[in-house]
């Protein structure tokens, strides 16, 4: 039976080039719109300006056939190599991004159909305003740091940046030795671990379609800093904290592991939020900054690990009472998933920099301590328990 199969199909297939001739099969296999014909071009063209790029409206031409429109331009004035944005026909506007300064461009758009055949130029001048890196550039404050040098900015536009800072290695040439990759109206971040000699930083913005700003420099010289020895710490237990349970009691958190167990409060559906522990570091110290690890695995960004916390210090023995008499606020935390991804949807970006330990950086004015005190507010499932597995500090204890 396949054989005859076979042959009918064969015999069908011949019988259909008989049926329409060869030139008509060569008809069959050609693709739809083979014209050489140039459509219309777009009209009624407007435009709006925005920090770095614009957007432009359009009337399209009439052709049945069109497919999309192509802009083609440059995003500066030092290079000759061009940019392309695509709309489909669908739409009646495009928007172009990625030019390095504010001032006069031209745009060249094209109607194209479905013969890939062009329209005539249509040349648009666009005139955007100073792009976000240029904006950064000119908020960037630098100033000294624990360990290095401290970048402070302003970025309104929550634009995609990454802001990088350069020093002289051993051969005397300038190497990026920290990059923030931002999308945040603003913030500050540091290069750390280096000696307390006075050192000359570079500190510059850098755009996803590669545009550069200048380089402003500073010569600082870098605060003391090393991190608090672990085996000084120790719990100190008030009457308003929590217990810990299954086990997980404090002390996992200074035990130099970032794997189970670590501490852990006992699930309790009366507890009335915030949860509060305090500890002894031991020593007191100006602390420059602290790293938290999460409870791993299944658990990360989710369940009892904390979310929004407050962190208070005291240099002298705190009230017996559990107030917060004597105790000095030092700053607020937030937990932050770098991908912002929904709720139990982890990125690889996103374990590598819990991996790390999540830090938090205390402000240059805050005093020096030993006790340290958390009032945790949220956990990342909005209930009322909290669990992580180990914290460290760094600061100077001269």
């Amino acid at each position: 039976m396949k054989k005859i199969k076979i042959i009918l199909s064969i015999l069908s297939f011949s019988t259909l080039v008989t049926f329409f001739g060869c030139s008509d099969m060569d008809d069959i296999r050609k693709p739809l719109g083979t014209d050489a014909e140039k459509p219309g071009v777009v009209s009624d063209i407007k435009v709006k300006n925005f920090p770095g790029g614009a957007t432009i409206t359009y009337a399209l031409p009439k052709d049945a056939d069109l497919e999309y429109v192509v802009a083609n331009y440059s995003i500066n004035k030092k290079t000759t190599a061009t940019s392309e944005v695509k709309a489909s026909h669908y739409s009646n506007q495009l928007t172009i991004e990625g030019f390095s300064d504010a001032g006069d461009y031209d745009v060249t758009l094209y109607s194209v159909d479905r013969s890939s055949n062009k329209s005539e130029p249509v040349i648009v001048k666009v005139a955007p305003e100073s792009p976000p890196l240029r904006t950064v550039f000119k908020s960037l404050q630098l100033g000294v740091d624990f360990g290095g040098l401290n970048v402070a900015f302003s970025n309104p536009a929550e634009a995609k940046l990454a802001i990088v800072v350069i020093t002289k290695d051993n051969n005397g040439d300038y190497i990026p030795v920290e990059t923030l990759y931002t999308q945040v109206k603003g913030g500050s971040f540091a290069a750390r671990g280096f000696d307390t000699l006075s050192r000359n930083f570079g500190v510059y913005v850098r755009d996803r379609w590669d545009n550069y700003s200048d380089t402003i420099f500073k010569e600082v010289k870098p605060l003391f800093e090393k991190q608090l020895d672990k085996t000084r710490f120790q719990e100190y237990r008030l009457p308003t904290d929590e217990e810990s349970g299954y086990g997980w009691n404090m002390p996992y958190l200074w035990d130099e592991k970032t794997t189970e167990p670590g501490f852990h409060t006992i699930p309790l559906s009366d507890r009335e939020m915030p949860i509060h522990l305090t500890f002894d570091l031991g020593v007191v110290a100006k602390l420059s900054r602290f790293k938290l690890w999460q409870r791993e695995g299944d658990w990360l960004y989710k369940h009892g690990n904390p979310r929004k916390w407050v962190m208070w210090g005291s240099e002298k023995t705190p009230n017996p009472d559990g107030s917060f008499t004597g105790w000095t606020k030092l700053m607020d935390c937030e937990s932050i998933k770098p991908s912002g991804s929904p709720y139990g949807v982890n990125t690889g970006d996103d374990i590598a920099y819990m991996t790390a330990g999540e830090e938090f950086v205390f402000p240059l004015t805050a005093p020096r301590v030993r006790y340290i005190r958390m009032q945790i507010y949220q956990n990342w499932s909005d209930t009322k328990f909290v669990h992580f597995t180990e914290i460290a500090f760094w600061g100077d204890t001269k």
